[in-house]
């Protein structure tokens, strides 16, 4: 229910977030004749990162009689509701949430078409295919993806990984390159735990993801998810099972924490469906 945790990085935490340091920079240097004056270089900066995480909730209510008396495991059945609830919520979360009480989402950032060395960091980096809400004619498509795969650092390339919703995956999927004889370049699996492939690379499904008809949506992310999103999980889900407060009503108060945010803008890239 909540794809983006198998492709993330994951932490559990027993606090109230997660703290690292940002440790990106290279130190200067260069090459120097035996008695050339050395002067000051570059000295790389660290920076620190926290994902605080946030309470989500469920409260749902039964009568002691239906407790006692029903055929099923009412309690148990309700448990099961309220984990799936649990999980779409913070797929979302992960996806466009915008930080307010709430994880803060990898496609909820602001992107620039400039490169890594000159764009500010909070920015990700994105290919406009110049058309809103389309791919634009065969095969400007196929270009703009390879473009787009161009742009990410060596470093990210060998776990990367395309990332889009399934109505934007199934477009993906008539798409040809300028041969003669029109040739796919989606490569459906079928086989199980072997993930479809878009020019060499693995497709992943993130539902929560924009549709790639709606104008400047950034509608496709490659990169190394697992290096650019970090998500925390805090204590829970926790359930207080309370007979007093609404009687006749059993509540089941359930609790958890979540917590989720970008830790690298170089690491993912997006495909911009826009003008620019």
């Amino acid at each position: 229910m909540s794809p983006i945790r198998q492709f993330a990085s994951v932490q559990t935490i027993e606090v109230d977030a997660l703290e690292g340091l940002r440790d990106l920079e290279d130190a200067g240097g260069g090459w120097v004749a035996e008695l050339a004056t050395r002067s000051t270089t570059t000295t790389p900066q660290l920076g620190k990162w926290e994902i605080k995480v946030h309470e989500y909730y469920a409260q749902p209510a039964a009568t002691q009689k239906l407790l006692d008396m029903a055929s099923l495991d009412v309690e148990a059945w309700l448990a099961g509701k309220v984990s799936r609830k649990f999980a779409i919520a913070t797929a979302s979360a992960y996806t466009t949430g915008d930080g307010v009480g709430k994880p803060r989402g990898f496609a909820s950032y602001a992107t620039a078409a400039t490169a890594d060395s000159s764009r500010s960091w909070g920015v990700f980096e994105h290919v406009a295919t110049g058309s809103s809400g389309s791919f634009g004619t065969d095969p400007n498509a196929i270009q703009k993806l390879l473009l787009l795969m161009s742009k990410l650092d060596d470093a990210h390339v060998p776990n990367a990984a395309f990332y889009m919703n399934r109505t934007t995956k199934w477009a993906v999927r008539s798409l040809t390159d300028a041969s003669s004889a029109g040739k796919f370049v989606f490569i459906p699996s079928f086989v199980a735990g072997v993930p479809d492939t878009l020019l060499g690379a693995p497709v992943r499904v993130i539902p929560d993801m924009a549709t790639y008809t709606t104008g400047d949506s950034l509608a496709i992310a490659y990169g190394d998810m697992a290096e650019a999103y970090q998500i925390v999980d805090g204590p829970g889900p926790r359930v207080l099972r309370d007979p007093f407060s609404s009687k006749p009503y059993v509540l089941f108060y359930t609790t958890a924490f979540f917590g989720g945010d970008v830790l690298n803008f170089n690491a993912l890239k997006f495909l911009k469906f826009g003008s620019s």
